[in-house]
């Protein structure tokens, strides 16, 4: 099983409405700050994720780190990051400006959304369906 398999089911591990969610949802858990997810994009066998831990500065609002868009193939059943952002900078596995793949970037940022998602299933995140309206970071 490659690491974009496993991602996948990491992810519906956290989110077990993953092959249905269309809207947004939260996961939490006690004592540790939410990380929201929300659907950019959907398709029928495709799925763009953004996932968003907010951290609260000492002066001023908070700020998404870190900030990952997730691409989510639901027949194929693996999930591979598209970009990251944190307080430090941003980075894009696919560059359409400069039509530019980054296969190091690739590697480093799904390596990444291993250990995050690993990390957060450790800390006992429970999904939390929400609405905007409702949401609160």
């Amino acid at each position: 099983m490659d690491i974009y398999q496993q991602n996948y089911l990491r992810l519906l591990q956290l989110l077990p409405d993953l092959r249905d969610m269309s809207g947004p949802a939260r996961l939490v858990a006690l004592g540790h700050t939410d990380v929201n997810v929300d659907v950019i994009e959907r398709h029928p066998h495709r799925l763009v994720l953004r996932m968003s831990h907010y951290l609260q500065r000492l002066h001023g609002a908070a700020i998404p780190d870190p900030d990952m868009t997730v691409e989510v193939y639901l027949l194929a059943e693996t999930a591979g990051v598209l970009t990251y952002s944190d307080c430090f900078g941003s980075r894009k596995v696919f560059c359409p400006e400069l039509m530019a793949f980054s296969p190091l970037a690739k590697a480093e940022l799904n390596n990444f959304l291993e250990q995050w998602l690993t990390k957060l299933i450790a800390e006992g995140r429970n999904e939390l369906k929400c609405d905007l309206a409702a949401r609160t970071n």
